[in-house]
């Protein structure tokens, strides 16, 4: 299956065609063409910088050679939020004396739909994480991690609320631990000692 080029679909995403691209950068259409078609040429460095300006974006989305779903869906909500229109109204409220207050708010309808794209860009990004973990080379290890991951689906499949809230606090204790910001508190500090101890264990396996 052909896959589309990271510049041809961000111009389709922006809006911005491929002539106009050819003639920001002052080269002919054909060598845009042949920057994104099925023989394709790599993009020369020195056209990046002034490609990212067009779009004004990061030059790294045109250093890649494709673009993961959930990237595509990034774009997408950058598109939308940069394009986003505003309506004004006025909320009431009542203060702590009593007076009624008037507060003028701003509603984009395009909101809902931007944070609609963030979700889905999220569920793909793991989605898409856990595909490559399982893909990657690793010998051995590739079953082992293929069984740990099919451990915690497991787990979390189950909606049994103890063992998925246990499976989040073990998660946050293992990622954050050695640093001091992150998710991981529990009141029992007996548990978190316990935490403490099984973690030295297995640093020394």
């Amino acid at each position: 299956m052909e896959t589309i080029h990271p510049l041809k679909q961000i111009s389709q995403i922006f809006q911005i065609s491929l002539a106009d691209i050819a003639n920001e950068l002052d080269v002919k259409r054909q060598t845009v063409n042949e920057w994104v078609g099925k023989r394709r040429r790599p993009i020369p460095k020195k056209h990046i910088p002034k490609i990212a300006a067009i779009f004004n974006l990061d030059e790294r989305w045109f250093e890649k050679s494709l673009l993961k779903g959930s990237e595509v869906l990034e774009l997408q909500r950058i598109y939308i939020d940069r394009n986003a229109t505003f309506e004004e109204y006025e909320d009431f409220f009542v203060d702590d004396d009593g007076v009624e207050q008037v507060i003028t708010k701003y509603y984009s309808p395009e909101q809902d739909v931007s944070r609609q794209l963030h979700e889905e860009e999220k569920v793909k990004s793991v989605i898409e994480d856990v595909q490559q973990l399982l893909e990657r080379e690793l010998g051995d290890y590739n079953n082992y991690y293929q069984d740990i991951m099919r451990g915690v689906l497991s787990i979390v499949d189950s909606e049994e609320r103890g063992k998925v809230r246990m499976l989040s606090d073990v998660i946050d204790f293992l990622l954050y631990r050695d640093h001091g910001f992150g998710g991981f508190d529990i009141k029992d500090k007996n548990v978190e000692g316990k935490f403490d101890e099984i973690y030295e264990y297995y640093q020394k396996k």
